[in-house]
């Protein structure tokens, strides 16, 4: 029995040793794909050589299933067969923004098509690919498009409300309940960001409640039109009243951030501001970016941590911009990041002086903890 026993023990082993040997193992980095140099760079040479080398080329690297809000592969080709039967000198810039690896065979990228008309500044197209779908298909990555099959509603109103406090505000509070409340019940659709007009979490630099005219608080500005002061319960009321009239109005800008993350102490990035309203006015026109904590270490007066509170801000004149260009930003915070970042871009029309005359076009708040470089 006894050498039973060792026979078994050392048959165990052999089956041990020899199915680690059957196995190679390999701790080699997993290879990162460059997208730039296996599809856009390429793309960007088929481009370059039309009209004289047909679309063909160009349409090799759109996979014959391509749907793109409802186009078709066929439907791109038309399109782009119009640009240059109008103007066949056109020249075609591809970009990259970014992208991420899904998987061996599949990926998401957004990038830009800009034509334009040679020799000058005319713009013939210029549309950014947000949300692109790449394959691998027979050895080469292909664009599939965003996979949707009907072109995007009209954004609704993303409603913005400035607040304004301080530490120690006795009768802050109540607002600050209501207004988190709001955002829990229309999420993606309301973003509030509290600045403090004095201490500790006061934003060095930032002018707004002068402009605004605060005089006491708490104060709020919902979508840059209206100014509610105090916390009685009628004007808890107001809000609600104010939110929902805002909730079934349509957005004249769709958002779509392209970039953004902070490096060091400074946050950058860019959003591409599409323009839906037609005679959309740029006069007085503004974009602020501004860095909010999500939760604060500080408490309010009812011992409640506060939220959304403004740690950085910066804005950027639009007047006489080119809104079919992406707009980029780029601003320092001065103090600590939090651990809960995120951004919040807005729209507004900004006259010299505030008479409740200073339109929030909408807007887009964004968790920078996801898309930090």
């Amino acid at each position: 029995m006894k050498r039973f026993s060792v026979l078994i023990l050392i048959s165990a082993a052999l089956l041990f040793t020899l199915g680690c040997d059957r196995f190679t193992h390999t701790f080699e980095p997993p290879v990162i794909i460059d997208f730039q140099s296996e599809l856009f760079t390429p793309l960007q040479t088929a481009f370059a050589g039309q009209p004289e080398a047909g679309l063909d080329a160009v349409m090799d690297y759109f996979a014959d299933d391509y749907l793109h809000f409802g186009l078709t592969k066929f439907d791109r080709r038309t399109w782009l067969q119009g640009i240059y039967a109008a103007q066949p000198e056109a020249e075609a810039t591809v970009s990259l923004l970014n992208s991420e690896e899904l998987s061996d065979s599949t990926a998401v990228a957004n990038w830009r098509l800009k034509i334009t008309a040679q020799r000058d500044t005319t713009v013939l197209a210029d549309s950014t690919f947000t949300g692109e779908r790449l394959a691998l298909r027979g050895g080469h990555w292909l664009l599939r498009g965003n996979r949707l099959s009907a072109p995007l509603p009209t954004p609704q109103q993303h409603i913005v409300v400035e607040y304004f406090t301080f530490m120690g505000c006795p009768s802050c509070p109540p607002v600050e309940a209501k207004l988190h409340e709001l955002q829990l019940e229309h999420p993606d659709r309301l973003s509030y960001v509290e600045q403090h007009i004095s201490g500790p979490l006061n934003v060095y630099g930032d002018d707004s409640n002068i402009y605004y005219g605060v005089s006491s608080v708490p104060f709020s500005v919902i979508q840059g039109e209206t100014s509610l002061a105090g916390s009685t319960q009628a004007v808890l009321d107001e809000y609600d009243t104010q939110v929902n009239a805002l909730l079934d109005t349509e957005s004249p800008i769709r958002y779509t951030i392209l970039d953004a993350g902070i490096d060091g102490t400074f946050v950058s990035g860019s959003v591409d501001l599409q323009v839906l309203e037609e005679g959309f006015s740029q006069e007085n026109l503004w974009l602020y970016y501004v860095l909010i904590e999500k939760e604060s270490s500080y408490t309010n007066t009812w011992g409640q941590h506060l939220r959304n509170v403004i740690r950085a801000r910066g804005r950027k004149n639009l007047s006489a911009a080119n809104l079919d260009e992406p707009v980029s930003f780029n601003f320092e915070c001065l103090v600590p990041l939090p651990d809960d970042p995120a951004l919040v871009l807005f729209v507004q029309t900004r006259p010299d002086t505030f008479a409740n005359n200073s339109p929030v076009h909408g807007g887009i708040e964004i968790p920078l903890s996801r898309l930090a470089k």
